[in-house]
């Protein structure tokens, strides 16, 4: 019995019908392949309908909305559906042929913008950004950090102006750090503001250093030693993976050989002099020299 109901529930026809006609376009035997001649129907919209009938008359009903478009396509600029108008318009009109590479609906409505539009648009902004991070220069509390010295853009952009004007000299009080080796070298105008734009970033604007990552200045052995070579040649060639009184620091010094031999002599003078060390003084000869 049940497999008597179950076949009385077989569909056993379909009947296909256009919009609302009652004449059938079709009818077939499940499963079928309906053929649909557009070129028959007027341009708009369709309904197609399709009943199924099983065994026992039980019918069921689908409708399949479409929209034929034959004849030639028409362009409308000047008047939208549903706008309210007044006095006299002036709206332009065109038609083109349906084999056209064209569609009209699209033309007369405001369709989204294309895809290849914003991938340009994107490309032109990641363009912006890159050189923006590659050429404008950084704020001087990080311009000569490791992390953006490595960049020879930003080196360059951030580099000190080498065409100053030469600092002043005045001769070393007697007495003062250094005096039996520097005859006149005033550097203490120079090399406080030297330390402030390439220095104090790293090594603390009190000489500190940061912890594990940047060694202090204040009585380091190098800064405070009777050898002022070494000293130079560190700010000139930069320095990596030192230990200094069993601290290992691994951040890369870069190499300041941009400077001017006044500037790099003004600046190790000034952590000579600083934070309670008393190294012997330097002058621009020595840089000079050591370049």
């Amino acid at each position: 019995m049940a497999g008597r109901s179950e076949a009385q529930h077989q569909p056993v026809s379909i009947t296909v019908f256009i919009d609302d006609a009652q004449e059938p376009l079709a009818t077939y035997k499940p499963p079928a392949v309906v053929t649909l001649d557009t070129t028959q129907l007027d341009d708009g919209e369709h309904m197609l309908r399709i009943h199924a009938v099983d065994a026992v008359g039980h019918v069921g009903v689908r409708s399949v909305p479409f929209i034929v478009s034959n004849g030639p396509g028409i362009t409308v600029n000047g008047l939208r559906p549903g706008s309210r108008v007044r006095g006299t318009l002036e709206i332009n009109v065109n038609a083109f042929g349906s084999e056209e590479p064209f569609d009209p609906v699209r033309a007369e409505s405001e369709g989204p913008i294309p895809v290849w539009t914003w991938v340009f648009f994107a490309i032109v902004a990641l363009w912006a950004t890159w050189y923006g991070l590659e050429y404008f220069a950084t704020p001087e509390a990080f311009a000569n950090t490791p992390t953006y010295a490595a960049n020879p853009a930003l080196a360059k952009a951030n580099a000190p102006a080498t065409n100053a004007p030469p600092a002043t000299t005045a001769p070393v009080a007697p007495g003062a750090p250094g005096a039996k080796n520097v005859a006149a070298f005033d550097y203490s105008s120079l090399g406080a503001q030297t330390y402030a734009a390439n220095c104090q970033s790293c090594h603390g604007a009190t000489g500190s250093g940061i912890p594990g990552t940047f060694p202090p200045l204040a009585a380091d052995p190098i800064v405070n030693g009777a050898d002022g070579d070494a000293h130079v040649k560190i700010v000139l060639k930069g320095l990596s993976g030192k230990t200094i009184a069993g601290t290992h620091y691994s951040a890369q010094m870069p190499a300041f050989s941009q400077l001017t031999d006044a500037q790099i002599a003004a600046v190790i003078d000034h952590e000579r002099t600083s934070w309670g060390n008393h190294g012997p003084l330097v002058t621009p000869d020595t840089v000079k020299k050591d370049r």
